[in-house]
């Protein structure tokens, strides 16, 4: 890669890395900043991929090839290459020639041409060139404006088996049940409107990966995801296929807030009426209905953090935290005002909640997703008593 630049530039940081910013008349007056997309609020996740690759590097014992197809100002991928030592080789391609322009110049500004390939290219086509077995990445990070829905064949088929497939989600409201239709022409599934309806977000997201994998004869294992701000984000490995019993779906009660998860062979011997209360019942599906966290590779992420110094180490320690206490907790999470609104009771403090659950032999546990939501593996039933 050879780059002159003769104008002066204004660049800002990130992490260890310097960004031209698509504002910046290198490019000309406005030119980039209509066209080449950066979000500042991505910080966070940026930080939080940097921790799981770095882990992940770590647990694998491998040097590391990355691809990341949407890579608009190259942020991401550029991060990769300079901050985790483990990276070999990064991939940052974008079918925007004025993007890939923009890549080169903060590529050239961080002195990673060595590390970095830039092309022009759509997502699809570039990672259906790695299709192969001797081109397949380490880790494909999916990373779009909206839904990830169209990259996912091509970034399973660019994968390693062993390897990370890292998938952003924006288009929140067909997700979380505003659009139910919508998600099921894209994620193949029902979404549902819920006070845990950005975990559903993550099991959608997680069951159209099991299911074009199992096209492949391979599978899906989920390592670690978050949900923060306007988005979604999932970590998942990509195995050899087993026999799985994760794909599912979520039944909800909307008068008691009682909820069960179903195979998705039992479904027909299971009623739509609430065992609780009688009434009919809502579902979710089919979607992912297993882990969505791996506690030991949670910890190992918390634990390489601990080692680090990021931009957002603090709320990210905090939310790491928050991931690896309900790693191992049941599906879907009840909040403190819901449970308030339906069966009008004071809402307690959440430490008090939880050391008294614990207290009474429960699993339970506050969860990142919802600073007044928690797990619990009992009966609504057995709940409701407990807060009377």
């Amino acid at each position: 890669m050879t780059m002159q630049i003769k104008v002066p530039l204004k660049v800002s940081s990130e992490g260890k890395v310097k960004i031209l910013l698509p504002d910046n008349n290198v490019l000309g007056e406005d030119r980039a900043r209509k066209i080449v997309f950066y979000n500042i609020h991505m910080a966070f996740s940026r930080d939080f991929s940097i921790c799981v690759l770095k882990a992940y590097a770590k647990l694998s014992n491998k040097k590391l090839r990355i691809a990341e197809p949407l890579t608009a100002s190259g942020i991401r991928g550029l991060r990769y290459a300079k901050e985790i030592e483990e990276v070999h080789e990064v991939l940052l391609s974008d079918v925007n020639p004025i993007a890939v322009e923009l890549a080169e110049i903060n590529a050239f500004l961080n002195r990673l041409e060595d590390k970095v390939i830039i092309k022009c290219s759509d997502a699809n086509m570039i990672l259906s060139m790695h299709a192969t077995k001797d081109k397949r990445f380490d880790v494909v990070d999916i990373d779009p404006f909206g839904s990830p829905a169209p990259y996912i064949d091509s970034a399973l088929r660019s994968t390693l088996i062993g390897g990370i497939i890292a998938v952003t989600a924006t288009d929140m409201p067909p997700l979380c049940g505003v659009y139910p239709e919508v998600a099921l022409k894209k994620y193949g599934g029902l979404s549902l409107k819920t006070e845990y309806c950005h975990e559903i977000a993550i099991r959608l997201v997680l069951g159209l990966l099991c299911r074009e994998a199992g096209k492949y004869d391979l599978s899906i294992k989920p390592l670690i995801a978050h949900s923060t701000r306007h988005y979604i984000r999932v970590y998942a490995q990509l195995v050899s296929y087993k026999r799985t019993e994760n794909i599912g779906f979520i039944y909800h009660c909307y008068k008691c807030l009682h909820r069960e998860t179903v195979k998705i062979d039992e479904v027909s011997s299971c009623g739509l009426l609430c065992e609780n209360c009688g009434t009919p019942m809502r579902l979710a599906g089919p979607l992912w209905i297993g882990p969505i966290f791996d506690k030991e590779f949670c910890r190992e992420v918390l634990a390489t953090l601990n080692s680090m110094t990021l931009p957002h180490k603090k709320p990210l320690r905090r939310t790491l935290s928050l991931i690896v206490s309900e790693a191992d907790g049941p599906p879907t999470y009840y909040t403190i005002d819901s449970l308030s609104r339906i069966y009008k009771i004071r809402q307690p403090k959440m430490q008090d909640l939880i050391q008294k659950l614990q207290s009474e032999g429960f699993n339970a546990s506050p969860t990142h997703f919802n600073p007044k939501g928690f797990r619990f593996n009992g009966k609504i039933t057995e709940l409701t008593r407990l807060l009377a």
